[in-house]
């Protein structure tokens, strides 16, 4: 006997859009119920059948936060997945719908085909949820290696130098793998000098289980393995978060240590990262907005039950200089903050001309100060860094 195809309901106003995005869901296997709106599939959500729903979202609709309020407080699928389709995905009613309990938000510029292929991998990830303890979910994704996220609230602060930097001062004694993990950007490709047709995640996001996806990244003199971010957007929209999470943790089985370099996001596929992850790196600047931003970070991970242990606190000066000192931040943030120096103008040309400061400047004092930092994250790692 043949499986049925999985049901999707979709919520699109466009009779056209909704035949396009038809097609391309059968091409998966999957099949579409479409409404015209939120309140009318609000009254066929339950006996549907649905095992997904995708949601193309206008403008202050008033009926799209209780639509995922009746799909989540139905007992019998709590997991089901709402992809949203967006104009604006920081718009506050996006972020009301994400807290609401939608599960992925896509910009409204992504392709139809990238928005099936995220509805499949999102139902391919919850059929492995129910084969798995939810309670062992995390922890049996992720392997032996440890996983660290540079992340943070504020661009221009040197997150995608401290992760690539980081990697480095570890690579000399360790297998380490770098991870651009901002879409649209290709920090990585920059920061390694990397040639613009060097494999990104987008390439390796189909590689079988049983090659060694280590070995398919591209190596870096200094020794640090990376797995960049496409520099196209287009590109970037193809591949589901849930894969790049995939190949993240498939990396954490094979390399001793895996930096990702997260950015600023706190959509789906990052706030996962961040509950996994062994050690977050939470980078601002010793200014009044930087202590601000790190402020409303440090909170929603209180939200989400991230054990502050688990979270080191770095204001980095940009600048040659600083308003804020490490003590009064901690004070503010209620937490222990180290500081980095500025890196001068070894760390500036750095930026620039795509060669990390600890491959060709590893005397620099902003260098020597990362090196104190790496052992202050986590002593496993830093007893076997040089020193």
């Amino acid at each position: 006997m043949v499986d049925q195809a999985k049901l999707v309901l979709v919520v699109s106003r466009q009779a056209s859009r909704s035949e396009t995005i038809s097609k391309a869901l059968e091409k998966r296997g999957l099949r579409m119920l479409a409404f015209e709106n939120t309140a009318a599939a609000a009254g066929g959500v339950r006996e549907s059948g649905a095992e997904a729903v995708l949601i193309e979202v206008t403008d202050d609709d008033p009926d799209l936060l209780p639509l995922i309020q009746l799909i989540r407080s139905g007992g019998d699928r709590p997991a089901m997945p709402v992809l949203l389709v967006v104009a604006d995905p920081e718009a506050p009613l996006v972020a009301a719908a994400t807290e609401a309990g939608a599960t992925t938000v896509l910009p409204r510029s992504s392709s139809t085909q990238a928005v099936a292929e995220t509805l499949r991998a999102m139902l391919a990830d919850g059929a492995a949820a129910l084969a798995t303890p939810a309670t062992a979910d995390l922890k049996s994704r992720k392997g032996a290696g440890e996983l660290w996220v540079v992340c943070g609230p504020r661009g221009g602060v040197g997150r995608t130098a401290l992760a690539s930097n980081l990697a480095v001062i570890a690579a000399e004694t360790l297998r380490v793998a770098l991870v651009d993990n901002v879409p649209r950007f290709g920090s990585a490709l920059m920061a390694f000098n990397l040639p613009p047709q060097t494999p990104t995640w987008v390439e390796l996001a189909d590689l079988p289980g049983d090659e060694d996806l280590l070995d398919r990244l591209t190596r870096h003199p200094s020794g640090v393995s990376v797995l960049p971010a496409p520099g196209r957007p287009e590109l970037s929209d193809s591949v589901a978060p849930a894969a790049v999470g995939a190949l993240i943790f498939r990396l954490t089985r094979l390399a001793d240590l895996v930096v990702v370099d997260q950015g600023g996001r706190l959509d789906n596929g990052g706030i996962d990262l961040l509950e996994s992850c062994d050690h977050m790196i939470l980078v601002g600047t010793p200014d009044n907005p930087g202590v601000v931003g790190l402020r409303g970070w440090l909170r929603i991970c209180d939200q989400l039950q991230i054990p502050r242990e688990r979270i080191s606190v770095v204001l980095n000066c940009v600048l040659p200089y600083h308003q804020v000192d490490a003590e009064r931040a901690k004070r503010v943030l209620e937490q222990p903050v180290l500081a980095l120096p500025h890196g001068g103008i070894d760390g500036v040309r750095s930026l620039s001309g795509g060669e990390p400061l600890a491959w060709k400047h590893p005397s620099n004092r902003w260098v020597k100060a990362m090196r104190n930092l790496a052992m202050q994250i986590s002593p496993t790692v830093g007893a076997k860094l040089k020193h």
